[in-house]
């Protein structure tokens, strides 16, 4: 459930990779915990990442939804240097629109966010941090008849470390408090909607 995060901005901006930019479907912590484990291919273990932690407000958060609709739309693949700079130049001007100063502005608060929406279990939307999602999956994958034992070593091994650096990790009362209120808004801007209530 990655808002935006780094690699997905990198993607978004490098000019060597082909494939278009969908901000939403990332491959971040929370989305992967999002899904069953057992159902995950080894190694799609991630451990919420350590960031600048922004104080988010409900301003914030309403800017990083609308702005990552925009910016899901943006192409991806451009490998001409100009093509890259007005590729860069329209999500800066995005991220303005949308309440942030610059897209380094909206990249912290999405990495904020990213940080609390790892560790809220998709079942209940409360938030119980990232590590017993995480030993969740990994007690999945140590269950899992399916995977070669090679598949599983790799996953086991990627879980633990995971589970290890997410321990690190703690994220603000307020933000937690926040994020989770903002559960539902976001779950359905991760799945492709746009953040607005349907009617």
């Amino acid at each position: 459930m990655t808002i935006l995060s780094r690699t997905r901005l990198a993607s978004l901006l490098a000019a060597s990779l082909a494939a278009a930019m969908p901000i939403l479907l990332g491959t971040g912590p929370a989305q992967a915990q999002a899904k069953p484990a057992a159902a995950q291919p080894a190694g799609t273990a991630e451990a919420p990442q350590p960031g600048k932690e922004v104080a988010l407000t409900q301003e914030l958060v309403d800017g990083l939804v609308a702005a990552q609709v925009e910016l899901a739309k943006l192409p991806g693949g451009q490998s001409d240097p100009k093509a890259v700079k007005r590729l860069e130049a329209r999500a800066e001007a995005i991220a303005k629109k949308n309440g942030f100063a610059s897209l380094a502005e909206l990249q912290d608060a999405s990495d904020s966010v990213d940080t609390v929406l790892a560790g809220i279990d998709p079942e209940t939307g409360s938030y119980v941090g990232a590590a017993p999602l995480l030993e969740k999956q990994l007690a999945a994958v140590r269950a899992d008849k399916t995977l070669s034992a090679k598949e599983k070593a790799v996953a086991v091994k990627e879980f633990e470390g995971a589970i290890a650096a997410s321990k690190s990790v703690s994220p603000s009362e307020a933000n937690i408090a926040l994020v989770t209120k903002n559960f539902a808004k976001l779950s359905q801007a991760v799945s492709g909607g746009d953040g607005q209530k349907q009617k």
